[in-house]
C-alpha cells in the first residue's frame, strides 16, 4: 500500500469519526430556511458557512454581484442580497481543484407533518428541507477537508470551494456570476450534485421555459357571441403543441443516461395556468407555460423556432388567435468529456468506494454545471448525496449515503496526480 493509500485510509477513518459532528452541522445548516424564491436568509446563511471554513483555517471571501446587476439578473430582488462565499486551502500545489454546491432551498410543500426546518433524525434517516437538494452534499464536502486535517493529509492539488445562491432558479446571480465575473481559475471542479451512488454526472439537460398568453376579449357570459374566449382559443393551440411529443420522441441523444427518458427533448405544458377575471365574464387572455428539456445537441435557436412554427401554423387556422411569447428561462446543457482525467479520476474513486462499476450518466435536470464546463471550459463531474423526496414532503437522506458521499470525495482529492 502507498503512502498516499495509506493516508485516504486515514482520512477514511477520520470520516467515520466526525458523523455525529456532521450531523450536528447539518441541522443548523438546514435550519437556515434558504428559502429561494424569493431568497430568504441567504445572507445568514453565508455567514454560518464562512465561520465553519475559517475555523479549517480556509481563505474565505464573500462575493455579492453588484445591486444593479444582481436587478438585472433577479428582478425585483433588492430586499434579498445574494451573496457566494469562496473558500481556498492553498497547499503549495500547482493545480487547483473547485468543489461547488448551492445552498438555496425550494418553498417547503404542503404536506409536511413536521417542521421542514427542524432536522429529525428517525433512525438512520434525516428529515428536513434541503437535506438532500443538497445541503448533504455541501457537508459532506466540507467535513472531509476537516478529516484530511486532522489526519495529517494534505491533498495534492489545492481546494477551493464555493457555496452559492439561486440555483433553483436558474443560478444565474449565484455561480454564474461568479464565473461569468472570472473568480475561478480551477483545473478541474466536482459539482455537488448531478450523481450519486454508481452515478456520475458528467452532463446535463438543458430547459427552455416559455410563457404563452393567448388573448381574447371580454363580454358578458349571457352573450358569448360578443366575445373571444381566450381558453377556447388556447386549447386547440395546446393539442398541436402536444403532437411535438411525437417528434422528440425521435430524437435519442448520444448522452448516457439511466433513465429512457431523459435522453430525449420533453415538453411538459401548463406548470402554471389561468386567466380570466370574473366567472360571469369571457375570459379576455389564458396563459399557460411550457417547460421544453434540452439535450446537448440541441440548438436554442432552434428549439425556439420549431415552437413559434407550431404556434404560426395554428393562427393560419385560427384567424382570430393571437397569442404573446416570453421566455422566462434559459438554461444551457453542460458536459464534460468522459475521458477527461477528473472524469476517471471520479471512476476510480466510486469503483474503490463502492466495489462497484461506476455508471456515467447525464441527469435529466439542469444543474449549474454548464457555468463551470461550457463558460469557464472547467472539467467538471457531478456527485452528491442523494436520499429522496426532494422538493416534496419530508425529504430525507439517509446517514449512510452522506459518509459514503464523503469518501467518495476524498477517494477523488487523495487519487489527484501532482
Amino acid at each position: 500500500m502507498t503512502q498516499s493509500s495509506l493516508g485516504i485510509q486515514r482520512v477514511h477513518q477520520r470520516i467515520d469519526r466526525l458523523q455525529r459532528e456532521m450531523i450536528q452541522f447539518l441541522g443548523e445548516f438546514c435550519g437556515i430556511a434558504t428559502v429561494n424564491p424569493p431568497g430568504d436568509n441567504y445572507t445568514r446563511c453565508v455567514q454560518f458557512v464562512d465561520r465553519k471554513l475559517k475555523s479549517l483555517h480556509m481563505t474565505t471571501r464573500i462575493v455579492r454581484p453588484p445591486l444593479k446587476e444582481q436587478l438585472r439578473l433577479v428582478p425585483g430582488s433588492e430586499k434579498y442580497p445574494r451573496p457566494s462565499i469562496i473558500a481556498r486551502w492553498d497547499v503549495g500545489a500547482k493545480r487547483t481543484l473547485l468543489l461547488t454546491g448551492h445552498y438555496d432551498v425550494v418553498p417547503p410543500t404542503g404536506g409536511w407533518k413536521i417542521d421542514p426546518f427542524k432536522l429529525k433524525v428517525q433512525g438512520n434517516k434525516l428529515i428536513a428541507r434541503g437535506v438532500s437538494d443538497m445541503k448533504g452534499s455541501d457537508t459532506a464536502a466540507i467535513f472531509v477537508i476537516q478529516a484530511m486535517q486532522q489526519a495529517n493529509f494534505t491533498p495534492p492539488w489545492n481546494i477551493e470551494f464555493a457555496f452559492t445562491p439561486d440555483e433553483e432558479t436558474g443560478g444565474y446571480a449565484g455561480l454564474g456570476y461568479l464565473a461569468r465575473s472570472g473568480q475561478f481559475d480551477a483545473d478541474a471542479a466536482i459539482l455537488l450534485e448531478g450523481g450519486g451512488g454508481r452515478g456520475i454526472g458528467y452532463a446535463h439537460r438543458g430547459v427552455l421555459w416559455l410563457k404563452i398568453t393567448v388573448m381574447g376579449k371580454a363580454a358578458h357570459a349571457s352573450n358569448p357571441r360578443d366575445g373571444i374566449n381566450a381558453l377556447e382559443k388556447a386549447l386547440p393551440l395546446i393539442q398541436r403543441l402536444k403532437t411535438l411529443e411525437a417528434v422528440y420522441a425521435k430524437r435519442p441523444s448520444a448522452f448516457l443516461t439511466d433513465k429512457p427518458v431523459t435522453k430525449r427533448p420533453t415538453i411538459m405544458i401548463g406548470g402554471i395556468c389561468g386567466g380570466g377575471s370574473k366567472i360571469n365574464t369571457i375570459p379576455d387572455r389564458f396563459s399557460f407555460t411550457i417547460d421544453r428539456r434540452l439535450r446537448p445537441e440541441d440548438k436554442i435557436q432552434e428549439v425556439k423556432a420549431e415552437i413559434l412554427a407550431v404556434i404560426r401554423a395554428a393562427q393560419r387556422h385560427d384567424r382570430q388567435l393571437k397569442v404573446k411569447v416570453e421566455y422566462p428561462l434559459h438554461v444551457p446543457p453542460g458536459w464534460t468529456d468522459q475521458d477527461a482525467g477528473i472524469c476517471k479520476v471520479a471512476k476510480e474513486a466510486v469503483k474503490s468506494v463502492l466495489k462497484k462499476e461506476p455508471r456515467f450518466r447525464m441527469t435529466g435536470g439542469f444543474t449549474d454545471m454548464h457555468f463551470l464546463t461550457q463558460d469557464c471550459g472547467i472539467p467538471t463531474v457531478g456527485y452528491g448525496a442523494y436520499g429522496g423526496k426532494a422538493h416534496g414532503d419530508h425529504e430525507f437522506l439517509p446517514v449512510p449515503e452522506l459518509m459514503q458521499t464523503a469518501r467518495v470525495y476524498a477517494e477523488i482529492i487523495g487519487r489527484l496526480k501532482d
